[in-house]
């Protein structure tokens, strides 16, 4: 039976900032396609035919080649007109030719992600603001987590808690942190770094199976 052990150590790594927001993005995104999986069906459809429909890469050759002929005309026009006597009519055209070219370069560039909602930054910074005003180096906050068959025993200085699979209801992944969410609102940070029982690639797999086995005895249970 696999086994995972965690020993926290502090959370004072910048990166964590940026991925903490997309990890609770994630949290909405996933409450979110639950409560609209119809909304968000057509979403990813659409989604999937901007990203890969047909004539795509012909596009943005056609943007490239249109750019690269709007400035060469624009610059052909735009030259004569400054030179005197200077011809404003050219001026303006070649200014709006080299302008209309850039345009089409910036369709070519793929699209930008949409910004993080502001709640998840603030969340993401409250909750790493408490983690990072622990010393976790002092026996009294010296924590382990440990995943076993069992499901999860926490073991922080005096107290222990333990929690079900049955209980956790999502998990999720950046480069370095794990969001785990358990009974209804509670959530706990991993960072990858202290993991120190189990091999890091196997963790997420495993607990998502976990997940996924108590979800299906509780639909069977319900029906």
């Amino acid at each position: 039976m696999p086994e995972f052990v965690f020993h926290l150590s502090g959370y004072n790594d910048p990166a964590l900032d940026g991925e903490t927001v997309r990890l609770l993005v994630q949290r909405l995104e996933a409450h979110s396609r639950r409560a609209a999986p119809g909304i968000w069906a057509a979403t990813d459809k659409l989604n999937a035919y901007a990203a890969k429909g047909p004539g795509r890469e012909k596009r943005r050759t056609r943007y490239r080649v249109y750019g690269v002929l709007l400035l060469a005309l624009g610059i052909f026009v735009l030259v004569p007109g400054l030179m005197e006597p200077r011809t404003p009519v050219l001026i303006g055209a070649g200014l709006l030719a080299i302008f209309s070219g850039i345009l089409e370069f910036r369709l070519v560039r793929e699209r930008k992600p949409p910004a993080p909602p502001a709640s998840c930054k603030r969340e993401a910074a409250d909750l790493l603001k408490r983690r990072r005003s622990i010393d976790w180096s002092l026996p009294e906050n010296r924590t382990e987590l440990r995943f076993d068959g069992a499901g999860l025993s926490i073991s922080a200085g005096e107290q222990a808690e333990t929690v079900s699979y049955g209980d956790m209801t999502a998990i999720f992944e950046t480069e370095r942190l794990w969001l785990l969410l358990y009974g209804g609102e509670q959530a706990v940070l991993l960072q990858k770094k202290d993991l120190t029982t189990g091999d890091a690639a196997e963790f997420l797999p495993y607990l998502r199976e976990k997940i996924a086995e108590n979800n299906e005895k509780d639909r069977r249970r319900q029906s």
